[in-house]
């Protein structure tokens, strides 16, 4: 059974149809999603990243070809988040193989 209602949004009606979540969803804190000092972009890719099961491992080329965007615009997004405390960026000492990203729900 599906879950229908409707909203208004500056006097433009809009049907919400959800669907029963039995198996592969997730679930993200509305906040983060709902936040107006993100980009549309920058909020898909969070909840991306939210979306991912534990100990993924995902590298920054692999990210680039999941979508349409692109390496330019997910690079934006990306630094959008850093930038918004929802994804801190660390370096060791191996530039390239030891750069780690740590993606919070709520912003540091």
């Amino acid at each position: 059974m599906k879950n229908e209602y409707f909203i208004i949004i500056q006097g433009l009606l809009l049907m919400i149809v959800k669907a029963e979540h039995k198996a592969n969803y997730f679930r993200m804190n509305n906040d983060a999603i709902q936040d107006p000092g993100l980009s549309w972009a920058a909020r898909g890719l969070l909840a991306y990243f939210l979306s991912l099961p534990p100990a993924w491992e995902l590298h920054l080329r692999d990210l680039f070809s999941r979508s349409l965007d692109g390496r330019r615009r997910t690079e934006a997004a990306l630094s959008e988040l850093i930038k918004a405390g929802y994804v801190e960026k660390s370096q060791g000492k191996n530039y390239r193989r030891d750069t780690r990203y740590t993606v919070y729900e709520d912003p540091k």
